[in-house]
């Protein structure tokens, strides 16, 4: 059975989902070079059919999703589009689908449509949306209206007299048995559509944004049952679009209970707040936060939107208190929020208070959640943590050291880039009832799952860049690269597939060695960015523990921090003495091979790795958006398909 995966939202993707296995994705924002792209082309649809090695003829069923509030913008109708109706091959239970026949409610009132409204209405010109999404779909300032074509979404699916409207504490009192008892909560979250895909017309299911948050990593993480949360950035903790508790066992996930967090969004507003930019803040938040202390954190605000006084806390009164504490302490108010003073302590602190708060939120949900799952009588060690909030490292490793579950897992796409794939597994496992595909005992899921690039067209990038390049064969790609990185020499290393997520993970990285302080300036002067942000280390799986503390045995998609227990490595060693830690192994393929050959030479089996992009812009997908950055930047050599490739020297 082949399912497509549309994600139409923020970090939109495309995937193809195989007899339960994951056959291709394809991340619109590296093809487009938009960074966060929104809405899909059919070009993006067909690039991972042919990725998959399928044609669109062979596609039995698509799972479409996207951010909240979000319509389906598409480029070519001719290509793709859908329908209300279901198609007649749609045979499996859906409860909003039961309850639109028995009402007799217009399917089309179902459905929601903002970003066309934020983008072609002149009274949202410059709002926090408009100024939030603007960039993403930029094809807005050069295209009217009515050359734009697009779908509603839906964000409300179902609802549940189980289900609190109340502080967690409550939450984690409540019994949810029920939803063990049948199937009425998972088929609740899809609503069948017809598809027309390239001619052909076929079954369709829109599926609920964070039930495939939920299944991408569920079904990702080899657990057989896992307690799985799910939370995002979105501004408004009530009800269940900024995300729930789940429990998965065997092929089944049955949504629990909405949490009603809200920490996500009031973390996304405080880093733009702090100057940290109106796209992705939070990652600069995240990394800002180490800078200073958690002098202003208290615990009447930690909870959920219930627990902030019936849902009167906000960002705003957040701030307030922040700032109120800083006047009576003395703080100089002047740097707030200039990017140019990110490292002042009013900046800093704020950070850092936030950062505390935002990690103290997560513990006590994953204990509310660790208390929902006893009470019901059910047993596991496992979590599964999804949605961008999962992100933050610093919250995944204190939940690892100090929570109820003692085996964790976060997928590497866990922000929307993975909510194709994971639209894609609720609708194969969830609404069709197909179970789960032999695994592999001890292996984690693969992230390197973009397009593969064949040698021809590196040869023909090669050639197309020949007079800007010099390019030599290596016997040993791997000994080459590290010989260049022993030698001080910071490079790109490009190989196979692309990885999924926001994270390089050897496969489009740019590479250092971590034991000269000075890397850390001058790959930040490389990449664009503020010289304070710090860098991930990559080290061989093996070596970890003897390097880093407190990290999980294995931390392959960078998303737990740990402490760095060497002095040797000061270039990714953050202020505060943390690093992003990746561990590698021969899954990784020769980015291993050059960990490897760099430790016998050093005796550090670690390396600088940070994402092969510059400023504002995506990790680069194709071989010539590597060439391109490696003649416009200055990094010192680039490997690709087996060429060592340098800058040609300027003519005299």
């Amino acid at each position: 059975m082949n399912i497509l995966g549309l994600h139409f939202g923020h970090d939109a993707a495309v995937s193809v989902v195989r007899d339960g296995r994951i056959a291709a994705h394809v991340l619109r924002e590296r093809h487009a070079r938009i960074k966060h792209a929104i809405s899909l082309e059919f070009k993006t649809i067909q690039a991972a059919l042919d990725a998959a090695q399928l044609r669109a003829d062979q596609i039995d069923y698509c799972a479409i999703t996207s951010t909240q509030g979000v319509e389906l913008i598409i480029d070519d109708l001719s290509g793709f589009s859908l329908s209300l109706e279901p198609h007649p091959a749609h045979h499996a239970p859906c409860a909003l689908a039961d309850l639109v026949r028995a009402q007799n409610v217009d399917p089309a009132s179902l459905f929601v449509y903002s970003l066309m409204e934020i983008f072609y209405n002149p009274l949202h010109a410059g709002s926090y949306l408009h100024r939030h999404y603007g960039d993403a779909f930029p094809e807005h300032r050069t295209r009217q209206r009515g050359d734009v074509s697009w779908f509603g979404t839906i964000d409300q699916y179902a609802t549940s007299p189980h289900w609190p409207n109340a502080p967690l504490g409550q939450i984690a009192a409540s019994d949810y048995s029920p939803f063990l008892k049948d199937d009425s909560g998972r088929h609740g979250f899809h609503y069948p559509v017809t598809v027309r895909l390239a001619g052909r017309v076929l079954p369709g299911y829109l599926i609920a944004h964070h039930v495939a948050h939920a299944a991408s990593c569920f079904y990702q993480s080899g657990f057989d049952q896992a307690a799985i949360l799910t939370h995002d950035g979105y501004p408004n903790g009530l009800g269940y679009l900024s995300g729930m508790f789940f429990w998965g066992d065997g092929h089944r996930i049955r949504p629990l209970t909405p949490h009603h967090l809200a920490i996500g969004g009031l973390y996304e507003e405080v880093g733009i707040r702090l100057g940290m930019g109106d796209v992705g803040p939070s990652g600069k938040l995240m990394g800002l936060a180490g800078y200073g202390q958690p002098r202003f954190f208290d615990r009447h605000f930690v909870g959920n939107q219930l627990d902030w006084n019936q849902g009167r806390v906000d960002a705003n009164a957040w701030m307030d208190h922040c700032l109120g504490m800083a006047r009576t302490m003395g703080y100089d108010l002047k740097p707030l929020g200039d990017p140019a003073q990110a490292l002042a302590p009013i900046n800093t602190d704020i950070a850092a208070s936030t950062q505390k708060l935002f990690e103290e939120t997560y513990l006590l949900s994953t204990d509310a959640l660790a208390k929902i799952v006893a009470r019901m009588g059910l047993r596991t060690d496992n979590l599964c943590l999804s949605g961008g909030c999962a992100l933050n490292c610093p919250s995944n490793s204190r939940i690892y050291r100090e929570g109820r579950f003692r085996s964790m897992f976060v997928e590497p796409g866990c922000e929307d880039s993975g909510l194709a794939i994971g639209a894609a597994y609720w609708l194969y496992h969830n609404v069709l009832d197909q179970s789960l595909p032999p695994r592999v005992p001890d292996t984690h899921a693969s992230p390197y799952l973009g397009v593969e690039v064949s040698g021809d067209a590196i040869t023909a990038a090669l050639q197309t860049s020949a007079s800007a390049i010099e390019f030599t064969a290596c016997a040993d790609s791997a000994k080459a690269a590290a010989e260049d990185l022993a030698a001080d020499r910071i490079i790109g290393w490009f190989e196979g597939p692309s990885e999924i997520g926001p994270r390089a993970l050897g496969h489009r990285s740019i590479l250092a060695d971590p034991r000269q302080a000075a890397n850390w300036g001058r790959v930040n002067a490389i990449k664009g960015r503020e010289a304070w942000r710090p860098f991930a280390p990559a080290v061989l799986a093996s070596e970890a523990q003897q390097w880093f503390l407190g990290l999980p045995a294995s931390s392959p998609y960078m998303l737990f921090t740990g402490l760095v227990r060497s002095h040797k490595l000061p270039a990714i060693t953050h202020c505060d003495g943390s690093a992003r830690v990746q561990t590698v192994d021969p899954s990784c393929g020769e980015f291993f091979r050059v960990l490897e050959s760099f430790f016998a030479q050093t005796g550090v089996p670690v390396v600088l790795n940070t994402s092969l992009n510059g400023r504002g812009e995506p990790i680069v997908e194709t071989p010539q958006d590597a060439l391109r950055f490696l003649i416009q930047s200055a990094l010192d050599a680039l490997y690709i398909g087996g060429m060592r490739v340098i800058r040609r020297p300027a003519a005299d």
